[in-house]
């Protein structure tokens, strides 16, 4: 068995160790209860033996901690003192599989864990079966149609959180307190990346019988598709908040979002970014035909008005912007066109924001960035749901505009070539068009500090391939921006293809 056992004493934890691989064991010892607990967040071991007092804690907080999780928990035996006969009652009622009394006797200790082995192996496998997936709570696996899905310690523990509960809403806190502990150093948006790298990993994306649901505001829910009945938890389990439980539909999972659009296919290139000639945006048709975006974009104009002159501007640029920079990295015209129109609505979701939040003029506090950070959720959902390809290409990008290249973004935390191609556009155009234009409480930076500073976030906050593009045709895009501002250009031209035919556009990459 592989066992880890828990003894603060040098002398005690080297002989038990020492009877325990005479035993045939494979032991694992730690000194500190802190050591051991994060241990078992990250590996599985077959049984436990604790020591109760240790300097930063007893075995009980061990067992505490162990026996709130989510899967099959491993039997423990607790080593207690001779005269502390109230220990054995607490580590019993702690959740302990047995005990002994210090210091224990080597032909003892090997006999209580061969029977607890022999009781253990007679409860059979646990085993959760639901709508092709089979969870073995005990090989701690996840099989799809019987084909094992590859997952960390850490996603297996919330998967099986979750297929223990399907139908109930569960709030991002509570699912971190199960899975990660009310002591972690992690913050919901952990769970959020987790959640998006289950539904890839599982296929939970609505594909299969089961379906991965996120729940603006309140949390997310694993879904029987064949049912539709979804549940509220109820009892110690029900996590979601009070309120309307409004879905953001396929605008969650990096994948799932844009099958006909701005995606490179599998294998394009180390850095995600199309090759040349590369049509990565086949055009969905409804069943009148191809879309015509101008109307949205008309109703999408006057409602920028009502802001300012300034945001409306950036906008535009920002639609041309992506555009350009689309078409360097290779994207058919078509694929272009679709994001110029979509990318100006990238911050849609600041209409749930506060105006003292949005013209505060001071650092924000904690809870004042995850009040600002919500607008990319907000306008995931104003844009989600929709059957219309330019929509659903807005959703994705305001949804994940934020996200950083090394993780360190949101909402979600993706990294890398995780963060869908029009999300990584848009944010660094986003980020030029912003420092090179002028506002009204400072004025434009030099368009070469810009490029310096993008050069300086490669590989940090942007894709170090895009970023190298942008700035190698860096002349063509101030330009390119510099045109838009003389011309006047609104929100009637990005729905043009012929408008901007003036201006020298990157070649392919």
């Amino acid at each position: 068995m592989n066992i880890a056992l828990l003894e603060d004493d040098p002398d005690q934890r080297d002989l038990a160790a020492l009877w325990l691989s005479h035993g045939g064991h494979q032991v694992t010892s730690f000194a500190s209860t802190g050591e051991l607990i994060r241990e078992l967040g990250a590996r599985r071991y077959d049984l436990l033996v604790l020591d109760w007092m240790l300097p930063d804690g007893t075995g009980g907080d061990v067992l505490s901690w162990l026996r709130n999780r989510p899967g099959v928990q491993p039997p423990a035996i607790v080593l207690t003192s001779r005269d502390e006969e109230a220990q054995v009652v607490e580590g019993l009622n702690c959740g302990a599989d047995d005990y002994l009394v210090k210091p224990a006797r080597p032909a003892e200790l090997l006999a209580r864990i061969s029977a607890l082995a022999r009781r253990t192996r007679t409860r059979g496998p646990q085993v959760l079966e639901l709508g092709g997936y089979r969870v073995d709570l005990v090989q701690h696996r996840i099989s799809i149609d019987g084909t094992p899905a590859e997952l960390t310690q850490k996603e297996f523990d919330l998967a099986v959180y979750l297929f223990q509960n399907p139908g109930v809403l569960l709030s991002r806190e509570h699912l971190l307190n199960r899975v990660w502990g009310k002591t972690a150093d992690v913050t919901t948006r952990t769970v959020d990346t987790h959640v998006s790298r289950l539904r890839r990993k599982l296929r939970l994306d609505g594909q299969r019988p089961l379906r991965l649901t996120p729940v603006y505001g309140q949390g997310y829910r694993l879904d029987a598709l064949e049912t539709a009945a979804p549940a509220q938890a109820d009892g110690p389990a029900r996590a979601g908040t009070p309120g309307v439980t409004t879905e953001v539909a396929d605008v969650d999972c990096p994948d799932e979002c844009l099958p006909a659009t701005l995606q490179a296919e599998e294998g394009a290139g180390s850095d995600d970014v199309p090759p040349p000639g590369l049509d990565c945006c086949a055009l969905a048709e409804t069943d009148g035909g191809p879309v015509e975006p101008r109307e949205v974009l008309d109703h999408l104009a006057r409602a920028a008005r009502f802001r300012d002159g300034e945001t409306a501007a950036h906008m535009v640029r920002v639609g041309f912007l992506a555009w350009a920079l689309a078409l360097a990295a290779g994207c058919s015209p078509e694929a272009a066109l679709l994001l110029r129109q979509a990318a100006p609505m990238h911050d849609v979701g600041k209409i749930g924001v506060a105006d003292a939040l949005l013209k505060y003029p001071g650092r924000f506090s904690s809870d004042q960035h995850r009040q600002m950070e919500a607008h990319t959720l907000i306008g995931a959902e104003i844009l989600g749901g929709s059957e219309l390809p330019l929509l659903r290409l807005a959703a994705e990008i305001a949804l994940t505009h934020h996200e950083r290249w090394d993780g360190t973004g949101y909402p979600r935390g993706l990294q890398g070539s995780a963060i869908p191609l029009p999300g990584r556009i848009t944010a660094l155009v986003d980020f030029y068009d912003a420092l090179a234009s002028e506002r009204r409480y400072r004025a434009r930076m030099r368009p070469a500090e810009v490029l310096k500073l993008l050069q300086d976030q490669s590989g940090a906050a942007f894709d170090p391939a895009l970023v190298d593009l942008f700035v190698r045709h860096g002349a063509q895009m101030v330009q390119l921006s510099d045109q838009v501002m003389m011309h006047g250009l609104g929100f009637e031209s990005l729905s043009d293809p012929a408008v901007m035919a003036f201006v020298p556009l990157p070649a392919p990459h």
